[in-house]
């Protein structure tokens, strides 16, 4: 009893710290739980990043994507959406290659060509995002490529990934279809059209696309300074969707729209990704020739019904052109304001559209020679024409001499003698259309003024592009380029052949001359001006001394920063010596001369070629008329043997619509008379004989088979044995 009495303190001793260290247990398991609690949010919040009521902080609206501030006057969002408490699902999403192995997905090929179809995504000034709850890691879609272009500009993609608890959200809705897409410089027209909009255009037809359906240009080209976004006008495609981008100096039409301030826009649906389509080789896949067909024909149903139509058109682009956007090029140019969407159809010439025949067209008070004329058609019916120089074949036969446009460009690779061309043409009887796009062109104009072009030639560039615009059949549309002497390109070799259009080079120059004739038809142009204009933004510097002069190994292992003072001591030595000035001039006649400047390119190594390549490519050109002349006539029998064809294919039961469309087409690429010039082979091989080429897979003909094989196609391109260049010699 005494012992257990005596044991007593020890017992309250442990029994007090027995308690005391469970109180500890408890208060570090508390602090344990709420620091854990603590750094769940904060992982929440770094995840995160709700929309807030812009409104409710004095105005503030944020940053553009360039990081300038948007103000009250220029945060325009310019849909017809209310924001209101929705109800946003948690995203799911689909890809075409679900059904590839991990292996499978991860290669190159698959990675670019990526679509998928996301339910319920929702853009705000941002970005992109999908909302999602649970755990810590939120699960995202696969990145998707949103460019058609090149492996280097690939733009790789995907939302962000937003934890939002309410199932509710206040959010402006829209119960349609967002395409989500990037741009290749776009205000290049040519690689707007065919690397950005007819990518665009093929996933809308694929994937369900309405005229209620919205874009969101999510990327661009990393290259591509963010002012000089171009884009053209897309009523035509669009009722009351929009197009929405993150920066306001991207807002260049009235299609374009920042998203909402004051609250994300949710779409049931989006589709990411353009899935790397084009006519060019870089891309994985071809865009069907149907496509084009169906994007031409779509502008021509909406703005040329009926006159009224483009009249009406026309009166809304005179004022709603955009005076600030004008007036800033024209600053920076110094020019008068003469630029505008619709100045092309004013400078637009015509020249035998109501009759033709030797001389008619040619006479200065000839009223026939019509400058500004927007109907020629509408005023010059088929029915009534009649052909005084050729007389026409009955049964089919055509009653009018094919139409041929120019196109003229004003600053670099001017077409020297395009009024003789223009005269050759109206006396051989011939309708010309004669058009200049240098000092603007909407998109609708642009397709206005190629409707019914026949034969287009055109300075290699961007202007060839406009042929996507041009008829499809009677005749097969054909292109002319005319080249350099010593510069040309493949890039428009590419289209042409994937819309089913015959494509031709010439050049008449030093390196071209067929005989004495053309010598004398071609003589060489030396261009001072120009030369001497390039010469002052490039780094190669004339009238150096040799002893002067680095080898381009030694600019190899020099900074731009130490080439820059080079080129400027060498540009101070030449002001500063009279002799070095005197040689400086005569190098710059051999520079540009006839002959290849082999000495100067012993002297000044890669820089002789880096102007050279540059100042070729901008030089001006002679037509070949004469050859252009016989060219152009036997086109006409093409036309009329055409017509006597398509009269006996119209009445086939067992022919396809696509062979019936591109069937002539076809027949030219097996004849050899389809692509000219080099490396034809490449082209044709690629957009027309493979299996995966425009005109052997599904598209809107059979949209649940899309880009898959077509068995039929096989029938068109039987006989296509061999490849051969179209030669420009008759």
């Amino acid at each position: 009893m005494k012992g257990s009495m005596a044991s007593l303190p020890s017992s309250f001793k442990i029994m007090a710290h027995n308690i005391i260290s469970s109180r500890k247990s408890r208060r570090h398991l508390l602090l344990v739980l709420l620091f854990s609690i603590i750094i769940f949010l904060f992982l929440t919040f770094q995840q995160s990043s709700v929309v807030l009521d812009l409104g409710s902080y004095g105005g503030f609206y944020g940053f553009d994507s360039s990081r300038r501030p948007i103000t009250r006057e220029n945060h325009q969002y310019r849909g017809k959406t209310v924001a209101r408490l929705v109800e946003i699902p948690e995203a799911t999403w689909t890809c075409t290659d679900d059904h590839l192995s991990e292996e499978e997905k991860d290669t190159q090929s698959n990675r670019r060509t990526r679509q998928c179809v996301v339910e319920n995504l929702c853009v705000d000034r941002k970005g992109a995002f999908i909302r999602g709850s649970g755990g810590y890691r939120l699960e995202n879609m696969p990145k998707v490529n949103l460019l058609s272009s090149d492996t280097q500009s690939d733009v790789y993609w995907q939302p962000r990934v937003e934890r939002i608890w309410s199932k509710t959200m206040k959010a402006h809705y829209v119960n349609d279809t967002l395409f989500v897409h990037g741009l290749y410089s776009p205000f290049h027209f040519s690689h707007w059209l065919y690397n950005g909009m007819m990518p665009l255009y093929s996933t809308m037809r694929r994937f369900g696309g309405t005229k209620n359906s919205w874009t969101f240009r999510a990327a661009r080209f990393s290259w591509d300074p963010i002012d000089r976004q171009g884009t053209w006008e897309m009523d035509h495609f669009f009722q009351t969707g929009q197009e929405l981008v993150l920066s306001q100096y991207e807002l260049a039409t009235s299609f374009q729209t920042l998203p909402p301030s004051d609250a994300p826009v949710c779409f049931r649906r989006a589709v990411i990704g353009l899935g790397s389509q084009c006519a060019l080789d870089y891309c994985e896949k071809s865009i069907p020739a149907e496509i084009y067909q169906s994007f031409r024909d779509e502008i021509a149903e909406y703005y040329w019904q009926t006159p009224q139509i483009w009249e009406r058109h026309l009166s809304i682009m005179k004022q709603t052109i955009r005076r600030e956007a004008i007036d800033e090029v024209l600053r920076k140019a110094k020019k008068k304001d003469d630029g505008t969407p619709i100045k092309c159809l004013e400078l637009a010439r015509y020249y035998n559209f109501e009759e033709a025949g030797p001389g008619h067209g040619v006479e200065p008070e000839e009223k026939k020679n019509r400058v500004g004329q927007r109907f020629p058609d509408v005023s010059d019916p088929e029915q009534d024409y009649q052909n005084r120089y050729t007389e026409a074949e009955e049964n089919g036969g055509s009653k009018r001499k094919l139409v041929v446009g120019i196109i003229q460009r004003e600053k670099s690779r001017r077409l020297i003698n395009d009024q003789e061309l223009i005269n050759s043409l109206v006396e051989a009887g011939f309708r010309v259309k004669w058009m200049s796009f240098d000092h603007g062109c909407g998109l609708a104009e642009t397709a206005y003024l190629l409707r019914d072009v026949q034969v287009l030639i055109s300075p290699h560039g961007n202007a060839i592009g406009t042929s996507v615009f041009m008829p499809t059949t009677e005749p097969v549309p054909t292109l002319i380029s005319v080249d350099s002497s010593r510069y040309w390109e493949n890039w428009f070799k590419y289209t042409a052949t994937a819309i089913g259009q015959r494509f031709i080079s010439t050049a008449c120059g030093p390196s071209d001359y067929k005989d004495e004739a053309t010598k004398a038809q071609c003589p060489f142009y030396k261009d001072f001006a120009a030369g001497k204009k390039q010469i002052e933004n490039n780094r190669l510097i004339l009238g150096i001394p040799a002893s002067m002069v680095k080898s381009d190994e030694e600019k190899k292992n020099m900074s731009n920063r130490e080439l820059g003072r080079l080129a400027d001591r060498n540009r101070a030595y030449v002001r500063g010596h009279p002799e070095a000035q005197a040689l400086a001039a005569e190098e710059l006649e051999i520079l540009i001369g006839a002959e290849l400047p082999v000495s100067l390119i012993q002297k000044y190594g890669e820089d002789v070629w880096s102007f050279l390549s540059e100042f070729w490519k901008a030089m001006p050109r002679y037509v070949d008329v004469t050859r252009v002349i016989k060219f152009m006539q036997a086109r006409q029998a093409d036309l009329e043997r055409e017509k006597q064809e398509n009269l006996k294919n119209s009445a086939s039961e067992t022919m396809t619509k696509t062979q019936k469309t591109f069937g002539q087409y076809l027949d030219y690429v097996k004849e050899g008379k389809a692509c000219g010039f080099e490396q034809c082979e490449t082209m044709l091989n690629r957009n027309v004989v493979q299996d995966s080429s425009a005109f052997a897979q599904y598209s809107t003909d059979n949209i649940d088979k899309w880009g898959q094989h077509k068995p039929e196609s096989e029938a068109m391109r039987q006989g296509i044995t061999e490849l051969k260049n179209w030669i420009f010699d008759v």
